[in-house]
Parts: structure tokens; C-alpha cells; sequence
């Protein structure tokens, strides 16, 4: 392939933005299992782990108010590139915070954390469609990307934080995860200069009551925010237990980073399936079919008699959340209005995080009834978002 050709696939925005997000969400991914081992080296109770964990995703609720920001200027990439430094600043404050044993700084720090992971995340991928070809083909494998650097960033954190606090501490592998979103701000910086659209009288006043409306209109993308956050609410168990689940497997606390990791790597796997096999049907077809793949994998995580095999689970629960957050891409992106996509796509993001949040606060609440018992209910929780998306809702179409 020539250097044009390598050009017309991957556009030079678009390699720049895989790796600012693969070094952003690298200390996103591993940030969670970061916070809970450092919780146990302390001796931290389960749900104070989980609480803390919740920390770094409950500001992921005011995702609605971060995407009018994004859609309110020029150039969001300055935003989020400030978000990307300001992320390293602040965990490394929660770490002294941690050393201290000063809660009051160690939770805000961490939430502070999390509104700057809310751009790093979500707040990123936003910018994807200005920065990919306008075809559904080229958008679709795009989307595939952006969850390979999901995928990527959910196998290496992980793996940093497992390797470095067997070598060294758990304070040392942190320290040296939340260094790469700096180098993520920076790549950010130099993406190209976005096009502005042109806005019209009534899409200059496009606020919360409009967006609103247009989840209320739209079943489609009430059953995307639905499916999205049933999701993610589920998935959120995995890394709060990955370091008791471990012992239970009779292994060391710190091997739940390696659970973690195996996950990584499912998603990294899932990603390159759909790389070279792009997603084509519609939206709503494709959430439904991920979403009952994700189900399947957490129930075998939930019969895995041992750690070889609970490895195989998180990895096969990652390969199934691959394809459901692709298709979660794809969906928002389809259904939402052009002028507001940004709230939108921050709007499905801040229910799937905030599910998340509750996830892991529930996860690490139930953990005193049993290890297992939070997948258990992940499982049902899922189970049950499915079959209110598309089997009653089905059921209440014909009835009408």
C-alpha cells in the first residue's frame, strides 16, 4: 500500500487521535483497579473501595453540561486537551492524598479526576466524526478505532498497574499510569482545526430543554441510553471484584490486575474483529445481538470455578463489550441531530457512566453477601434491560 492509499484509509487526524486516545485511556483504564488495590493495601473495607471507585465516574453524570461546552466552542480540542493535564494533576494529588490518609482531599481529588476523564473519554470521541471521511463505511471503521483504544487502554493500565506493584509498590505503578494523558494533551493540540457549521436561529438556542426533547421524540435513542447504561451498570462489576475474585481463586490480591488486563485484552480483541468486519446492520439490531453476547459472557464469569478459567470469562466479556460500545457509537451518532451531537453523545455517556458508578458502589456493597453475588446481579440487571428494550417494548408497539 502506497503512501496515498495509507492516506485515503487512515487519515493523519485519524492516527493522531487513536494514539492520544490509546494514552489517554490507558490511565482511565487502569484507574479503577488502580484505586481499589491501593484501597486494599491499606486495608480499606470493600465498600469503601467501591465508594472511592464511584468517585472517579459519578462526575460522569454531568456529561450533558461538558458536551454544551463542547458544542458551545470552536475548537474543543483546547478543552479537552486542558482536561487531559489537569487529569495527571489531580490523581497525583489522590495518591499524596492516599499517603496521607487524608479523605476529605483524597475524594475530591478523585472526583475532580473523574469530570477530566469525562473529556478524555467521551468528550474525545465526540471529535472522531470531524475527524474521520463523512461515510457511514469510513465512520463505522473509525468507531472500531476508537474502541480499539478502549481496548488498548483497558490491557496496558491494567498491566502496568499488575506489573509495577509486584516489582516495585502500588504508589509507584500509579504514579507512572496517570503521566500518559500528558502526552495524550499534548498529541491533542495538534489535531487540525475544526470546521465550524454554520448555525441557523433555532439552533443557536439548542440547550438542555432541546436535547431533552429529543431523547423524549426519539425511541431510539431512549433505548440506546437504555441499553448503553443496562450495560454498563453490568460491566462495572468487573474491575471492583477482579482483586477479590482473585483470592477467592486462591491466587494474589494483586493477580486481579490481571483479570483486568485479560478484559483489556477482549476488548482489544473484539476491536480488530470489528476492524476487519465492520458492523452493517442497523443500530438498534446490533445493540440487541451485543447486548445478549455481554449477558452470556458475564453468566460464564459467574460459573468459573477457577482463576484460568474467570480469566477467559473477563476476557470474553471484554470481546462482548467491544461490539456493544461500537454499536453504542454507531447508534448515538445516527440518531442524534447534527447540531447538537456533542450533548447527545455526552448525554449517553454520562447515563453509561453514571450506571457504571452505581454498579460499583452496588458491587462493592453486595461483596459482603459473597463474592459472586454482584455478577449475579449484574446478570439479572442486564437481563432485564433487554428484555424492557426489545421484547415489551415490541410486545407494546403491537399493542398499539
Amino acid at each position: 500500500m502506497d503512501k496515498s492509499a495509507l492516506s485515503e484509509h487512515y487519515p493523519p487526524a485519524l492516527i493522531k487521535y487513536v494514539v492520544a486516545a490509546i494514552l489517554a485511556r490507558t490511565a482511565t483504564g487502569g484507574a479503577i483497579v488502580a484505586i481499589v488495590l491501593l484501597s486494599s493495601n491499606l486495608g480499606l473495607e470493600s465498600k469503601a473501595a467501591g465508594i472511592l471507585a464511584a468517585c472517579l465516574t459519578l462526575p460522569h453524570l454531568l456529561g450533558p453540561v461538558y458536551g454544551r461546552w463542547l458544542d458551545g466552542v470552536s475548537q474543543p480540542k483546547y478543552l479537552i486537551s486542558a482536561a487531559a493535564f489537569s487529569y495527571t494533576g489531580f490523581f497525583l494529588l489522590a495518591i499524596f492524598s492516599f499517603e496521607r490518609q487524608l479523605a476529605w482531599l483524597l475524594a475530591f481529588s478523585l472526583l475532580l479526576s473523574g469530570v477530566c476523564s469525562s473529556f478524555i473519554m467521551g468528550g474525545l470521541g465526540t471529535q472522531l466524526p470531524s475527524l474521520a471521511k463523512i461515510t457511514n463505511t469510513s465512520l463505522r471503521k473509525a468507531q472500531s478505532w476508537d474502541t480499539i483504544t478502549y481496548g488498548v487502554g483497558h490491557t496496558v493500565g491494567p498491566f502496568i498497574v499488575a506489573t509495577l506493584s509486584a516489582l516495585y509498590s502500588a504508589q509507584v505503578a500509579v504514579s507512572v499510569l496517570v503521566f500518559t494523558p500528558m502526552l495524550a494533551g499534548l498529541l491533542i493540540l495538534t489535531f487540525p482545526v475544526k470546521r465550524v457549521l454554520a448555525k441557523t436561529d433555532a439552533t443557536l438556542e439548542i440547550g438542555f430543554k432541546s436535547v431533552f426533547y429529543a431523547f423524549k421524540n426519539s425511541s431510539e435513542l431512549v433505548r440506546t441510553m437504555a441499553m448503553t447504561s443496562g450495560a454498563a451498570f453490568s460491566v462495572a462489576a468487573l474491575p471492583v471484584l477482579a482483586v477479590y475474585l482473585s483470592t477467592y481463586w486462591q491466587h494474589e490480591s494483586h493477580h486481579g490486575a490481571y483479570l483486568v488486563t485479560a478484559y483489556g485484552v477482549g476488548n482489544l480483541s473484539g476491536a480488530l474483529f470489528l476492524i476487519f468486519k465492520p458492523l452493517s446492520k442497523e443500530p438498534l439490531t446490533l445493540l440487541k445481538r451485543a447486548g445478549s453476547f455481554l449477558l452470556l459472557a458475564l453468566v460464564a464469569t459467574v460459573l468459573s470455578p477457577s482463576f484460568v478459567v474467570g480469566a477467559a470469562g473477563y476476557w470474553l466479556c471484554g470481546v462482548a463489550n467491544a461490539i456493544f460500545f461500537t454499536s453504542s457509537l454507531a447508534a448515538r451518532t445516527e440518531f442524534a441531530p447534527v447540531h447538537s451531537a456533542a450533548q447527545t453523545y455526552m448525554w449517553v455517556a454520562a447515563a453509561k457512566v453514571g450506571a457504571g458508578a452505581i454498579g460499583a458502589l452496588i458491587a462493592g456493597a453486595l461483596l459482603v453477601l459473597g463474592v459472586k453475588v454482584p455478577l449475579a446481579v449484574s446478570c439479572s440487571a442486564l437481563a432485564l434491560v433487554i428484555l424492557g428494550c426489545f421484547v415489551i417494548f415490541k410486545a407494546r408497539k403491537l399493542a398499539d
